[in-house]
């Protein structure tokens, strides 16, 4: 068996230490399964029932182990983006390294054609030569056989060749001599195709190993989120269904910058006593907009007071016209048929490396919903995504986005960091993406953490 080269064993390592460094950046990877903490047991929540302080505390636990929860998955989401990612570019190499060894084999092959046909024409004309007056030569001819090298050094010791025997004899061994080099070539280009292979399946194989463990966590954390939910619910009065839908809300919440062991990945929202559940009318609510937690209801005013007279309102301001927009104008054919493609895919899993038509990932969505307007956006690559914009001139500030636009999330949020995600803008703080293992294609708001300043528009 081949020995992975130098460039194989250091993505291994790479990907192996990237949960590593990501710890020594302060994201350490959790130890425990996420099911660990599961917040009140529900012997706290039935005994906090009814007693307004042991009601906020319970509820802050909740939200606090919900805090946790988010932290811990947000870590090995990232790991598995990271890694992924990482594959993504040794597919680009080993693609681009099979495209060179079989350019390099083509003029390989063709340098050995002409090689034997110019070789094979100076063998004519020594032939024709010794029949002339050279039986030593024709006795070569007839021991040397087909060895064509040994033919044109005897013959290059000839004193007697004439000038056009010069030229066949030089150029049978100039292109003997390029097609030796191209052979060479030829083998340095298929190690290095070898190398690629070895290097893109042991990147495979620990990106792989990285989305395992984030789909599994994502499973126990819906399950633990289902159970907290309905906790919360019998705490606040509110049904179980508009508390899961908050505490799915809580996943898009901005963490602190590095987050100290123990410490919640967000602030949690004040806990509150609990209040009558919600009439049939009250909307659900949206992950753009998380559901307040419920207050206590103000004392209503005594019947003797007079009731206050109200201020006359102040005109409403006229609200002053959006800046324009600036950078290349968007196709706006294109960004339709980009934007109705992804939605058309919403609720379909994640997985890692797809690009459809039943499952995807970040750049697996992005690339067809633009293929889908008939654009090349720069290959199945986060980083190839951004730098074919890049080298285009389609960047334009995050202040300027427009729908269609696509999102860039890089490690710490610079433009020059390792890139690991990338979404589609579609307008009003929302977007649209292929988040990560064990979550499927979904609308959610804009995440500002980790976020690139910067926004492509690709059909600019």
């Amino acid at each position: 068996m081949r020995r992975p080269g130098r460039r194989v064993i250091g993505a291994v390592t790479l990907v192996t230490a990237l949960v590593l460094a990501l710890g020594a950046a302060g994201l350490q990877r959790p130890t425990t399964a996420l099911a660990a903490p599961s917040g009140p047991s529900w012997d706290d929540v039935q005994e906090a029932k009814g007693d307004v302080e042991a009601t906020e505390i319970a509820i802050a636990r909740i939200l606090d182990t919900v805090a946790e929860v988010n932290a811990e998955f947000e870590q090995l989401r990232t790991a598995a983006l990271m890694a992924g990612e990482e594959h993504q570019q040794a597919t680009i190499a080993l693609d681009e390294a099979e495209t060179t060894m079989q350019s390099a084999d083509r003029r390989r092959d063709a340098a050995l054609e002409r090689a034997s046909a110019s070789g094979q024409q100076a063998a004519q004309l020594a032939a024709l030569l010794a029949r002339a007056g050279s039986g030593d030569i024709t006795m070569a001819l007839i021991v040397s056989g087909d060895d064509a090298d040994d033919l044109l050094y005897r013959l290059g010791t000839m004193s007697a060749l004439s000038a056009r025997t010069d030229a066949v004899l030089a150029r049978a061994l100039r292109d003997r001599n390029v097609a030796d080099s191209l052979s060479d070539q030829a083998a340095v280009a298929r190690d290095a195709h070898a190398d690629a292979v070895a290097e893109a399946e042991a990147v495979y194989a620990a990106a792989a190993d990285a989305a395992q463990q984030a789909e599994a966590q994502a499973a126990q954390q819906r399950a633990l989120l289902d159970e907290l939910s309905v906790k919360l619910a019998t705490l606040t009065g509110r049904s179980a269904a508009l508390e899961r839908a908050y505490l799915d809300s809580l996943e898009h919440a901005e963490p602190p910058s590095n987050p100290g062991p123990g410490q919640p990945s967000q602030p949690s929202p004040s806990p509150s006593a609990p209040a009558p559940g919600p009439s049939p009318s009250t909307p659900a609510p949206t992950p753009s907009q998380p559901t307040p937690r419920p207050s206590t209801p103000a004392p209503a005013p005594s019947p003797s007071s007079p009731a206050p007279t109200p201020a006359p309102s102040p005109p409403a301001p006229t609200p002053s016209p959006p800046p324009a927009a600036s950078g290349p104008t968007p196709k706006p054919a294109i960004v339709t048929a980009a934007i109705a493609f992804a939605r058309a895919q919403l609720g379909e899993p994640y997985q890692y490396g797809a690009s459809g038509p039943n499952s995807w990932d970040c750049s697996g969505l992005t690339m067809m919903a633009y293929s889908a307007g008939g654009l090349a956006i720069g290959g199945h690559s986060v980083s190839a995504q951004y730098n074919r914009a890049a080298s285009r001139g389609l960047l334009v500030s995050y202040s300027q986005a427009l729908p269609g636009d696509l999102i860039f999330y890089s490690y710490g949020g610079s433009a020059s960091g390792s890139k690991y995600h990338v979404t589609i803008y579609l307008g009003n703080g929302q977007m649209i993406e292929a988040p990560s293992p064990g979550k499927p294609v979904r609308i959610v708001p804009v995440r500002t953490y980790d976020r690139i300043p910067v926004v492509a528009r690709p059909s600019g």
